[in-house]
């Protein structure tokens, strides 16, 4: 009996996952650049608390991309963490590594205006998101 629970409950998150998929590209419409920030941020926040619940203590960037790799998440982000161009992903620790800062933005070029009004996502230990643009940047449309 538990077998076929559990049997039909994967196969429902199956079927859910596909028409999500089909959805997706019947719409025709791409990720977009804010979902794909949300949905990295996502994954590093619940990875910080994984990663701390395993070490007692948040990871800085580099300790949480080895424990990506390690766990093999990183296929899981939207946004290649080791490589987020034109994305640039800082994460920064507090001394005593009980608290985190994520910030995943646009690399900015001074000599290119469109790069000015990106998008940045934000996110700390309190696990919200914030999307923000620089000040002077039109809101976004939508």
């Amino acid at each position: 009996m538990k077998r076929t629970c559990l049997g039909l409950f994967v196969g429902f998150l199956g079927i859910l996952a596909t028409g999500s998929a089909i959805l997706c590209q019947v719409n025709g419409q791409a990720e977009s650049p804010n979902a794909k920030l949300v949905s990295a941020l996502r994954i590093l926040n619940t990875q910080e608390y994984v990663y701390r619940n395993e070490a007692g203590r948040f990871a800085c960037r580099e300790e949480l991309l080895t424990f990506l790799r390690m766990k093999g998440a990183l296929s899981r982000s939207p946004i290649d963490l080791e490589n987020p161009k034109p994305y640039e992903l800082a994460i920064t620790t507090s001394q005593d590594g009980m608290h985190y800062q994520i910030t995943l933005k646009m690399t900015y070029d001074g000599n290119d205006k469109s790069t000015w009004c990106r998008t940045a996502a934000f996110s700390d230990d309190a696990g919200l998101i914030f999307l923000g643009t620089g000040l002077g940047c039109e809101p976004p449309t939508r």
